[in-house]
């Protein structure tokens, strides 16, 4: 919390599983800063990826617009789910309820971790062996939908099953739904900082892409800046 952040501000949308009562991991619902919500089985009516002319990585739009999931989206929609050690943390590195700066984002990845470390000791005191440790399944047609929030953001899956074989699946990673929005970042980013170096702006410009840890090879250290000054 004591690094020196650029100065950024982002004002897109917020998207993060919520569960009541728990800061989200393994389950929950799709929730809006806005305070939309709809069942995991509606994810890509409102999740939409599509294909951009200048890249061949897939874009997702929320609803049509750009937004942002990770580690900002989950800590302004759950904080108060935090472990009381969390959130005290957060409250002594300045986070206040909401950070919109994606360079601390790596402040909120400090806390999420020290919540993480709360968790697994909770799960330890706690864990009883199930009995049975297994649920016979029998094998049917069917679609099913699972999210989880990876360390980068909400991961969204979808498989369709027919006579025992995956017929069709659909993974819709964090990156695919952060895309617009690092590019949108960084445009701003580069129009406000056209007084640096062309070594400096790569720099920043790298270090503004390593806050969203895109699942994308050399995310760090590849970028090749060419300024047309006019």
């Amino acid at each position: 919390a004591g690094f020196e952040f650029p100065d950024l501000e982002l004002d897109h949308e917020f998207l993060a599983l919520s569960q009541p009562g728990r800061y989200p991991i393994d389950g929950g619902v799709p929730r809006t800063s806005s305070g939309r919500t709809w069942p995991l089985a509606e994810f890509t009516e409102h999740v939409v990826e599509h294909q951009v002319p200048h890249s061949t990585a897939l874009h997702a739009r929320l609803d049509g617009k750009p937004f942002l999931v990770g580690p900002l989206a989950r800590y302004a929609l759950n904080h108060t789910a935090l472990s009381p050690t969390a959130r005290q943390v957060a409250a002594e590195a300045g986070l206040g309820p909401v950070c919109r700066n994606p360079f601390r984002s790596i402040v909120v990845r400090a806390v999420e971790t020290v919540y993480a470390l709360d968790e697994a000791l909770r799960l330890l005191d706690e864990y009883e062996p199930p009995s049975p440790s297994f649920v016979d399944v029998e094998a049917r047609d069917a679609v099913g939908h699972g999210a989880t929030e990876a360390p980068r953001g909400l991961l969204y899956h979808r498989y369709e099953i027919a006579d025992g074989l995956i017929k069709s699946a659909n993974i819709v990673p964090p990156t695919a739904q952060n895309q617009a929005a690092i590019e949108a970042d960084l445009a701003n980013l580069i129009t406000g900082n056209l007084d640096l170096n062309n070594q400096e702006l790569t720099a920043l410009c790298e270090q503004a892409i390593r806050n969203y840890d895109p699942c994308i090879s050399c995310s760090a250290h590849f970028l090749d800046l060419t300024l047309d000054h006019r």
